[in-house]
């Protein structure tokens, strides 16, 4: 008796019924503070974190004055650094938690001095100091945002990988890859924290930077679908 039974005349599963299925899944920040679901290369640089952070509050956009994204990211290990770096490809890479805070921004100067609406007896104060940061610095850091530029204490830090020209005294431009990548990063952390562009911040704009370090990186918008970040494989 054959073991075999013919079947040419049954009847198959229509098409759409056994494709493979693509699995959408949400952008969100999980408990441990990375960006999950969003192609992002997840290499944590302890050395880079200093504690827990308040917020994140604002975010503070960078130019490394770097050609790789690799020397970069050594240079982390010193401990000084930001949380989100973006290839010259649009590869996004996070080296720190969201839920700590790293040294970014340095001493920030004073917001009230910078929009002129400081109060007459604050502004003699400054005003009278000079050249003085750490102690501007001080005085600011006693304020709530938004009164004050955003600290490190509660402020994102983005790189972006990028060379500074010191004949023409201009930093590169991002590249269009770039460009994308950092505006659906901000527009994933505006999301995820209920930020705005108010609270987006160029780094020499808030501390003593050289000029132009985050200026044309972002210029407002962005969003979270339809604009791929480029996949790399993590590091061990």
């Amino acid at each position: 008796m054959s073991r075999f039974t013919v079947v040419g005349g049954s009847v198959t599963s229509l098409v759409e019924n056994v494709q493979r299925q693509r699995l959408v899944l949400p952008i969100h920040v999980g408990t441990n503070g990375y960006v999950q679901n969003a192609g992002f290369t997840i290499r944590p640089v302890p050395a880079l974190e200093r504690g827990p952070m308040d917020g994140p509050r604002a975010i503070v956009l960078h130019r490394t004055d770097s050609s790789t994204a690799e020397g970069t990211m050594r240079s982390f290990a010193r401990g000084v650094g930001t949380h989100f770096l973006v290839d010259k490809d649009g590869t996004v890479t996070q080296a720190a938690s969201l839920l700590q805070k790293t040294a970014h921004v340095g001493k920030i100067q004073s917001r009230c001095r910078v929009d002129r609406v400081c109060p007459a007896d604050e502004a003699r104060m400054i005003e009278g100091w000079g050249w003085a940061p750490s102690r501007v610095h001080g005085h600011e850091k006693k304020k709530a945002y938004p009164a004050r530029y955003p600290m490190n204490e509660d402020s994102v830090g983005i790189e972006t990988v990028a060379l500074f020209d010191r004949t023409s005294k201009q930093w590169e431009r991002p590249t269009e890859d770039q460009s994308r990548s950092i505006a659906r990063l901000i527009a994933i952390l505006k999301n995820e924290y209920g930020l705005s562009d108010a609270d987006i911040y160029e780094h020499d704009a808030i501390s003593y930077k050289e000029p132009g370090e985050g200026a044309g990186l972002y210029d407002g918008g962005g969003a979270t679908d339809g604009m791929p970040v480029r996949f790399s494989p993590p590091f061990f």
